[in-house]
């Protein structure tokens, strides 16, 4: 079977416009929390008020975007893909690329949801909507960006899978170069799904933490106090290509992407018993043909609400049995950033096996769930060979991957 590798890691989020920052800030406990500034608060009577903005980035400052047929989700996954291309030391100018069997592969959860929300403000207040309204919106520009930016003309995708998409689309874009269809894949997730209306929906569904604490301290994965989550923003992109193309090139090579997965609950939002998301991690580790006690560290979806970290800790505790390795989550750090999520975790655990390092879970002090998480500020060094990360998403969708140290 074809093995996947990655080259190169990009990212942009609330704690860092890199890769790089990303994981310095990670392993410095930074948190992306603060009051939320994209919108006024007042105006829709909101609970929150807390979420984990981008709010340095402009996108005049990046000459590969246009603004006015990209949203801002597509415009973080621009700039996390070219973070990502100058990491893997791939140049889209050079003899080395190919564009028809360069292919994309970025998912999403809410798209151009920011901009339909602006354009409809708009014209609510009499005012025009933008030309490029319609264009703007599509949950697929990501994607599309993606390829005309870095000129890549092999296989397109945007899986819309909720909270798993951006797990999803690895694992689809490894499937790919399994497949013969692509020697080099651009993957991830992007998203910037701050908007009153999502916003007033968790509320509702009390998944989303109101509690009285300062911002920092709102989104506290597998912790006993844990009360919801906090929505986050930004993108994580991967390249992956076949080891063959890669070591033709003399690419460092830096993680193997070793399996994949994907399953369903069939049921929503979420089944109690976590048996769908289990089976995706057992399906994964088959592709990479893995025992679970080859894992050094499982990577959570961990979104910080009251269900569904428990269903989830019940899931890896029927995975591992006894021997369940080290578990952190980093939605503390970032906020849950939905379709981006699973991408930016593959991102985090690609550089966890780099370096050696196994961050602490922000916030989580506590717990009532019977896993054994990495705790605030506990972070360690150790041999990070093997790494399972797992998504999951309202719809009952579930994906897994696993990632792998290079091999000679």
């Amino acid at each position: 079977m074809t093995d996947v590798v990655i080259t190169g890691v990009g990212a942009i989020t609330p704690i860092g416009a890199s890769a790089d920052e990303l994981w310095t800030s990670l392993k410095a406990g930074v948190s992306g929390a603060n009051e939320i500034a994209a919108f006024d608060l007042d105006q829709y009577g909101l609970s929150t008020s807390v979420a984990c903005e981008i709010t340095d980035f402009d996108p005049a400052d990046h000459d590969e975007i246009d603004e006015r047929t990209t949203g801002r989700f597509a415009q973080f996954a621009t700039v996390a893909a070219m973070d990502a291309l100058e990491d893997a030391a791939l140049d889209p100018a050079s003899e080395v690329w190919d564009p028809d069997r360069v292919g994309v592969s970025i998912g999403t959860c809410t798209g151009g949801g920011l901009e339909l929300f602006e354009d409809t403000r708009r014209m609510e207040a009499g005012e025009q909507s933008r030309f490029y309204s319609s264009l703007v919106v599509l949950s697929n520009l990501a994607a599309g960006t993606t390829s005309i930016v870095a000129d890549a003309r092999g296989p397109n995708r945007a899986p819309a899978t909720a909270c798993a998409a951006g797990t999803h689309a690895l694992t689809a874009a490894a499937d790919d170069l399994r497949a013969d269809r692509a020697d080099v894949m651009i993957a991830g997730g992007a998203e910037a799904p701050i908007l009153p209306l999502l916003l007033e929906g968790f509320e509702s569904l009390r998944a989303y933490s109101t509690a009285d604490r300062s911002p920092a301290a709102h989104s506290r994965p597998f912790d006993a106090d844990r009360d919801g989550l906090v929505f986050g923003e930004g993108a994580g992109v991967l390249v992956l290509e076949t080891r063959e193309h890669a070591e033709a090139r003399g690419a460092d090579i830096l993680a193997t992407l070793a399996g994949g997965a994907m399953t369903a609950d069939a049921s929503h939002p979420i089944r109690p018993s976590g048996d769908g998301l289990a089976r995706a991690m057992e399906q994964a580790l088959e592709a990479a043909e893995l025992a679970p006690n080859s894992i050094d560290h499982v990577n959570a979806h961990a979104t910080s609400t009251p269900k569904g970290d428990a269903v989830e800790a019940a899931a890896i505790r029927d995975v591992f049995g006894a021997d369940v390795p080290p578990v952190t989550g980093f939605k503390g750090h970032l906020g849950h950033s939905f379709g981006a999520a699973g991408a930016l975790e593959a991102v985090i655990a690609t550089q966890m096996i780099q370096d050696d390092y196994v961050p602490g879970t922000l916030n989580h002090r506590k717990s009532d769930c019977d896993v054994p998480v990495v705790g605030h500020g506990a972070g360690f060094e150790t041999d990070v060979n093997a790494v399972l990360s797992n998504s999951a998403g309202f719809g009952g969708t579930n994906g897994s991957v696993v990632l792998r140290a290079p091999r000679p």
